[in-house]
């Protein structure tokens, strides 16, 4: 795909008047490609949509480009049909401006839609709430809030432009990442912009559904594998999906997502781990933590990231080699947060 640009990092700055910046660009420029990380979940599909129907509000024109699919449990938010992929962007638009959404560095974002982002040479717009972003943008509005959508909806707010559907689509990405209000990250100010966009007409009970109570029969074979090949140790409780399960149980990758919510539920334990196998000799890790333990510095070990209490890597090797790295790192730092809390 060619030679990558590298772009400098832009250091920190006041957060209100980069929004007001970024508020400055969407009134100045008329073309828009909006784009999230791999993987996509709740926030960031909540947050890239709910943009994009702000943007044709405005009457400008604004792509979603994915490398990868919508998740089965998110395709009821309004304009995810219209989501294309990176090939799509050539044929469609060229975008004068990126917004890069949830992602805490630009890598998040897959080679593919990275390389087209690095190729066009247009302004990144970076607006994420992990507390390890990069502020790799050449406008970095950044805060550690519980979601992304909560940085979409001030945007919202400043235009005075928000519907049932734009409401939907940030509470799903409130819910997601909240884990339904049940996560360490839920405080008041999630809450109240909860309790806003309900007011503004979001379905939460549409949400609700979707995202816990629609499930398909692969999805409840995966959850049976799960439970069935789960081992507990001490605090952790850790499961693994080798690539063969997915045609073995009539299931997809896609059909993973709550397994590791699942996982932490378990009584007794800090730290919950699912191990999936991908193509290409890779293994996407997923951690969940209960209590006052960092995961996302393990994540980070391994190149990944996350919340404190949520966080994930992909990690290139066999599924067992690197199930043994991860829960030896895991263990160690275990180990060291035990005797440093007493």
């Amino acid at each position: 795909m060619g030679e990558k640009q590298e772009h400098a990092a832009t250091p920190p700055s006041p957060q209100g008047a980069v929004l007001e910046e970024i508020i400055d660009l969407i009134k100045e420029n008329e073309q828009f490609a909006l784009t999230t990380h791999l993987s996509p979940e709740g926030d960031a599909l909540g947050s890239a949509l709910a943009l994009r129907l702000i943007l044709r509000r405005l009457g400008k024109e604004a792509l979603v480009i994915m490398q990868d699919s919508v998740p089965p449990g998110l395709r009821f938010l309004k304009g995810a049909e219209g989501i294309k992929g990176p090939k799509s962007l050539q044929e469609q638009l060229d975008p004068q401006l990126w917004f890069v959404l949830d992602c805490a560095d630009l890598g998040r974002v897959g080679e593919q839609v990275e390389w087209l982002i690095e190729r066009s040479g247009r302004p990144i717009v970076n607006i994420d709430h992990h507390i390890d972003n990069a502020h790799f943008g050449h406008f970095n509005y950044v805060r550690p809030v519980a979601a992304t959508a909560q940085l979409i909806l001030e945007l919202a707010r400043a235009f005075r432009i928000i519907d049932p559907e734009i409401a939907t689509a940030l509470y799903s990405g409130l819910i997601a990442d909240t884990d339904g209000f049940r996560n360490a990250n839920t405080d008041p100010k999630a809450l109240r912009d909860a309790a806003a966009l309900v007011e503004e007409g979001a379905r939460a009970q549409e949400v609700i559904l979707n995202l816990y109570e629609r499930r398909t029969l692969g999805e409840l074979r995966l959850r049976g594998h799960v439970f069935l090949h789960a081992h507990l140790e001490d605090s952790i409780v850790w499961s693994s999906l080798p690539s063969r399960a997915f045609a073995e149980l009539g299931a997809t990758p896609q059909e993973t997502e709550h397994l590791i919510e699942e996982l932490r539920t378990l009584e007794g334990i800090e730290v919950a781990v699912l191990f999936k196998e991908l193509d290409g000799g890779r293994v996407k890790v997923s951690f969940r933590a209960k209590k006052d333990f960092k995961v996302n510095e393990v994540a980070k070990e391994f190149g990944g990231g996350g919340h404190e209490q949520a966080a994930g890597c992909v990690i290139e090797g066999e599924l067992a080699a690197v199930e043994e790295r991860v829960l030896r790192e895991l263990r160690r730092r275990l180990d060291a947060n035990a005797r440093r809390t007493g």
